[in-house]
């Protein structure tokens, strides 16, 4: 499944996020699709894909020193209305 991360840190540990974003190997078991550092504010946006649970926690564990991950789980927008439309939910 995708999730969509979106990482908060606070103006004065933006040192370190950077430090250890640059030198940071990819969690085994999670697949990133892109990442993207918000310019105007303090907050880095990932999209992947985690094999499981464990991956899923393993994957933000190692930030939460530095800030708070929330996790949102996507879907492609062709698919999620095929599978609303399958439920009854669209018309």
């Amino acid at each position: 499944m995708l999730f969509m991360a979106i990482f908060s840190y606070s103006p004065e540990d933006r040192n370190l996020v950077i430090e250890r974003g640059m030198g940071a190997d990819k969690s085994a078991g999670v697949k990133v699709f892109g990442e993207w550092f918000d310019i105007s504010g303090h907050r880095v946006f990932r999209l992947f894909e985690a094999e499981d649970d464990a991956h899923l926690a393993s994957s933000v564990f190692g930030w939460s020193d530095l800030g708070v991950t929330e996790i949102i789980p996507v879907m492609d927008t062709e698919k999620a209305l095929k599978l609303l439309r399958k439920a009854g939910k669209l018309s």
